[in-house]
């Protein structure tokens, strides 16, 4: 690559003819053609030859840094990461944690803030926090308690938040990241504290003109607030800091982690500081509401190159929070520090300390299941799967213990073809999760069976997989019979049922003997219609091919 002051490497004012742009940049910068169309404005009105000039600092993309500033300068990045807990109820109400049901549905009055309502903790989020942090390699704190952090918006009708800034129910911990991450080294990244705190509601807009409506629902679910050290150094760790919680916190059943739902939800602090000086000497900005690892890995990268560039151009970097628009890969201010909130935090006065013995610490940990890294390396050694497999059965909750009971006396990469691809296709036409689905690990074994048998085609088995999901509860032996769906082994019936198709279609059989080949899938399709499936399509194939051949 050229260097960073280079006429190549040179900020251009894009004119209409952007294709001749693109193409020069791409032989210039070879293996960066990712960044292209970053830094272009709209083609011109008919009739303008040239853009009006852009001021390139708004746009920041990793080529305009170029190998020399990164070299310069280096990243301190710190995630905060709000996980819903999977807890029936909310954090301090009876009310349904459910939170996408019909509007304002599952509310209570301490959810609503009314007058004269208290708080009353429920347990099974404490529980859930204990577990996550013990997961995460910390500390249950013996004592901890909340406070009441002070802000006024719709979406937070108490007019506080209701948290544990000072003494959270979990400090320390640590998540190590290595080459079976995707890095080829190690890094250890630290936790620093894990607090619960409630939910805010759901602010709707757009329903009707100049109102905003607010949904409570959401309002006091429980979160658990991750907040690591900043040890991260460069968005790819980051992300794959994000996923690894991910995957861990379903493994042990604490939350789903769905992003795209909200259940998982990413701030960043990052700063930059030239090589050789304190770490943590940069100014931070804060990027928020960050929901996918692609955002978060784009809006990393896009605000350290925003802050590299104003630091080299002589600007301050001013501490704020930002925003990140993904579609032109840039970071926006939202928020600056001196118009930032005072949140006057406080002890909360309606919820006591929570006290938690040794003893509860010690049964808590006896009860944790294996680690998903143990997972991992367990079942590949155990049962000869790749990473890719394990991984994906991972990151579905149940789903590797549904594994584990339909493989015993059975092809393991058989169980995990059917699951990766069948089971999960299903759940994904359905929008479903897997630990909502009515398949249960009996009802796969006993169509995995049926299938090693030649009970059933093939066809035939991802059909009672569809009445399964659908909730039948029939064995597949009562779905074979009630659908008549016992294979078709008698070689003379089905030669018979070959011989009149060829009769019928001789233009197709004149096209194979000629050399078209691909005529051979048409009969093999004509003979599983005919005999509605219960042909084994290797036997149709190998039937219908000695007929045509004796034809030469």
């Amino acid at each position: 690559m050229h260097p960073a002051g280079s006429a190549a490497a040179r900020s251009i004012c894009t004119s209409c003819a952007r294709g001749a742009w693109r193409r020069a940049f791409a032989r210039t910068f070879p293996g960066e053609s990712r960044y292209l169309g970053l830094a272009f404005r709209r083609p011109a009105a008919p009739g303008v030859t040239t853009c009006a000039p852009m001021p390139v600092q708004h746009y920041y993309s990793s080529f305009a840094v170029g190998d020399r500033a990164a070299a310069e300068f280096q990243a301190t990045i710190g995630l905060e990461l709000h996980v819903q807990l999977l807890a029936a109820q909310k954090l301090f109400s009876a009310a349904s944690a459910k939170w996408d049901g019909p509007p304002n549905t599952n509310i209570s009055a301490v959810d609503a803030g009314l007058p004269g309502s208290l708080p009353q903790l429920n347990p099974e989020c404490v529980k859930l926090a204990a577990r996550a942090i013990l997961a995460l390699n910390g500390q249950v704190q013996r004592r901890s308690a909340f406070d009441r952090k002070h802000y006024f918006y719709a979406d937070q009708p108490l007019g506080y938040q209701i948290t544990q800034q000072q003494h959270p129910v979990g400090r320390g911990g640590f998540i190590e990241l290595g080459p079976l991450d995707g890095l080829d080294y190690t890094k250890r990244i630290g936790i620093h504290q894990l607090q619960l705190e409630q939910d805010t509601a759901k602010s709707v807009h757009g329903v009707y003109p100049g109102y905003v409506l607010v949904d409570l629902n959401r309002a006091g679910v429980a979160l658990a607030e991750i907040v690591s050290e900043p040890d991260i150094e460069t968005a790819e760790e980051a992300a794959l800091y994000v996923r690894k919680v991910q995957m861990l916190l379903r493994h042990i059943g604490v939350s789903n982690c769905h992003m795209e739902e909200g259940s998982l939800r990413c701030d960043v602090n990052v700063s930059v500081y030239r090589s050789g000086d304190d770490r943590l000497s940069g100014t931070r900005c804060e990027l928020k509401n960050l929901n996918s690892l692609k955002v978060i890995r784009g809006a990393i990268n896009s605000e350290i190159d925003r802050q590299i560039d104003a630091i080299q151009r002589g600007e301050a970097v001013v501490q704020e929070t930002r925003g990140y628009d993904a579609q032109n890969n840039r970071t926006f201010a939202t928020r600056s520090k001196e118009t930032a909130p005072d949140y006057r935090y406080m002890p909360e006065p309606d919820v006591p300390e929570i006290c938690i013995s040794d003893d509860w610490i010690e049964q808590l940990r006896n009860e944790m299941p294996e680690s998903p890294e143990a997972t991992l390396e367990r079942m590949m050694t155990q049962y000869g799967l790749s990473q890719e497999d394990v991984e994906t059965m991972l990151a579905e909750p149940g789903c590797t213990a549904l594994f584990e009971q339909s493989v015993v006396g059975r092809d393991p990469k058989r169980v995990v073809s059917w699951i990766t691809s069948e089971i999960f296709g299903q759940l994904a036409y359905r929008s479903q999760r897997l630990a909502d689905s009515s398949l249960s690990a009996e009802q796969f074994a006993q169509l995995l069976d049926a299938l090693n048998a030649d009970t059933i085609t093939s066809a035939q088995a991802k059909q009672a997989l569809i009445a399964f999901m659908d909730g039948e509860q029939h064995t597949v032996g009562e779905l074979i019979k009630a659908y008549g769906w016992e294979v078709i082994s008698d070689q003379d019936e089905l030669r018979n049922i070959a011989e009149r198709l060829l009769e019928a279609h001789p233009k197709e059989v004149a096209g194979y003997l000629k050399g078209q080949t691909r005529r051979l899938n048409f009969f093999v399709g004509k003979l599983m219609q005919a005999t509605q499936g219960q042909a084994k399509p290797q036997d149709a194939s190998q039937i219908i091919k000695n007929l045509l051949e004796a034809r030469r």
